[in-house]
C-alpha cells in the first residue's frame, strides 16, 4: 500500500421515497445536481437506488475539499434547492464521507484526510 497526502471527500444523502413520489424526486434531484455540478470545487454526482429496497435512494457527490462543500452549503440557493428534493421524500439523512484508501488494478493507495475535519452543516438563520 502506497501513501498519499491527498484526500477525497463526498457529500452523501440517504432518502426514503414513496413509490408515487419517485418520478418527482428523481426530477428534483436531477435539477439540483445540475446546479450543484456547476459549483466551484464540485466533481461528479450520482443518484442510485437500493436494489433490495426500491424506495431507498442514495445521493453522493465528490468535491475537491471540505472548503468547497462549506461554501456550497453557505450559498443562498443550497437550502432552497435541497428543500425541493427533500419534499418528495419521507426521510432524509445527510452526511459527509472521506475516503481512507482506494484500490485500482490491484494497487491500494492510502489517503490522508485532514485530522481536523468536522461535520459541515448548512448555516442556520440567526434570530
Amino acid at each position: 500500500m502506497s501513501g498519499g497526502s491527498s484526500y477525497e471527500i463526498f457529500t452523501f444523502g440517504r432518502f426514503e421515497v414513496a413509490p408515487e413520489n419517485e418520478d418527482a424526486f428523481v426530477a428534483a434531484w436531477s435539477e439540483f445536481a445540475a446546479w450543484v455540478s456547476r459549483s466551484s470545487g464540485s466533481r461528479t454526482f450520482r443518484l442510485v437506488r437500493d436494489i433490495r429496497n426500491a424506495g431507498r435512494f442514495f445521493s453522493f457527490g465528490q468535491w475537491d475539499d471540505a472548503e468547497a462543500i462549506a461554501a456550497w452549503k453557505s450559498s443562498d440557493e443550497f437550502k432552497e434547492g435541497l428543500g425541493r428534493v427533500v419534499r418528495h421524500s419521507t426521510e432524509f439523512e445527510p452526511t459527509e464521507l472521506v475516503a481512507l484508501a482506494t484500490a485500482t488494478g490491484g494497487t491500494v493507495t492510502a489517503l490522508s484526510p485532514p485530522a481536523e475535519l468536522e461535520p459541515i452543516h448548512a448555516p442556520t438563520p440567526s434570530s
